[in-house]
């Protein structure tokens, strides 16, 4: 089809009449080109993208892309996809065809993996998210060969997660000068919170007659962004307080209540007021009082003590909120090594 010269701009557009998906007659007009070529080319390649939107001989950057746009990531999760498109993808897979895309290139890109990225586990995250695209492209654009199945997978390096003891964590957070802190580093120890989701709380989510409190959001702690879904889908659930922990959130609601003129508990964060406090102000203090650790040993500490004290492994996946068996079993069954003591035991009986 011919394209046109805006005598106004002297620049070059296309207008085309189409179908989309749907059958319906649309018009696509794009204005801007320097050269007549270039206003060819495009609109050559928007009908190409017409007819064969959904054909295994796109580009891996097209499918690429197409799987952000129509993915329900978090743009956290988005951003940290692209910049792994760019560094490591981009340039070897970019260009090619899903088609074309061999199981040799795809085994010369986990050696580089290996090679080239000094964790294994984010080698293998990275791999994990080309396997996704791969996936997509199978799903979506009807790639009837997955040229990565023959490949062995990059095996998880399984490390034993750090814990505290609540004796130390007891005695190491009075040196946390600030109440605020301390209160919201007393709340993660004992019912096993992630940051985000300590961060996003409001006084709503807090029930003190029944000692518990509702995660259903959390917050991105790279730019205080409040997401109204949990981590994960079985992260969304209902977590009981000790009542040492109910007494004092009670107590920080009076207060909170009292030295605030338009506190309302529908907004008003539990950690923050009207908006959630920095998490490097958190990060700053947390890390004053407990140097060794990161933030998360918080959770970790809270699993171990319960585990540690004959919690049975199924209630603990579910205070813990994993969607499987098999994760916390993964993560914390060395500490049952007691449980398998005790179970032998009854052969000298």
């Amino acid at each position: 089809m011919p394209v046109y010269k805006d005598s106004s701009t002297n620049k070059w557009y296309f207008s085309v009449r189409y179908k989309d998906v749907y059958g319906n007659n649309k018009r696509k007009m794009k204005r801007g080109y320097n050269t007549k070529r270039e206003a060819k080319y495009a609109e050559a390649a928007f009908l190409n993208d017409i007819n064969e939107g959904y054909s295994d001989s796109n580009t891996f950057d097209y499918v690429f892309n197409h799987y952000l746009e129509h993915s329900d990531l978090r743009p956290k999760t988005k951003k940290r996809k692209i910049n792994e498109y760019n560094r490591h993808f981009k340039d070897k897979f970019g260009h090619i065809n899903m088609n074309k895309i061999t199981q040799n290139q795809c085994q010369e890109f986990r050696k580089y993996l290996m090679d080239n990225i000094p964790s294994t586990n984010t080698a293998r995250t990275i791999w994990s998210g080309f396997k996704v695209v791969i996936n997509y492209a199978k799903k979506y654009f009807g790639l009837r060969t997955d040229p990565t199945i023959s490949i062995k997978p990059i095996p998880r390096i399984k490390t034993k997660p750090k814990y505290m003891l609540r004796e130390e964590f007891d005695e190491r957070v009075k040196e946390v000068e600030e109440q605020d802190y301390q209160e919201l580093f007393k709340l993660m120890f004992y019912t096993g919170l992630r940051i985000g989701e300590a961060m996003a709380l409001v006084w709503t989510d807090y029930n003190k007659y029944k000692k518990e409190i509702s995660i259903d959001k959390t917050m991105d702690i790279s730019n205080r962004t409040i997401y109204p879904r949990p981590k994960t889908d079985s992260s969304e659930d209902i977590v009981p307080l000790p009542n040492f922990i109910n007494e004092m959130l009670a107590e920080r609601y009076q207060r909170e209540k009292a030295a605030n003129k338009y506190f309302d508990e529908r907004s008003y964060f539990i950690f923050g007021g009207i908006a959630p406090k920095h998490y490097s102000h958190v990060h700053k203090k947390f890390q004053k009082a407990f140097p060794q650790y990161n933030i998360h040993t918080l959770r970790h500490s809270y699993a171990s003590y319960l585990a540690n004290n004959g919690v049975d492994i199924f209630v603990l996946q579910s205070l813990m909120r994993h969607a499987q068996i098999t994760e916390t079993m993964g993560t914390y069954s060395h500490l049952y090594t007691q449980k398998k003591h005790d179970a032998i035991a009854i052969f000298d009986e």
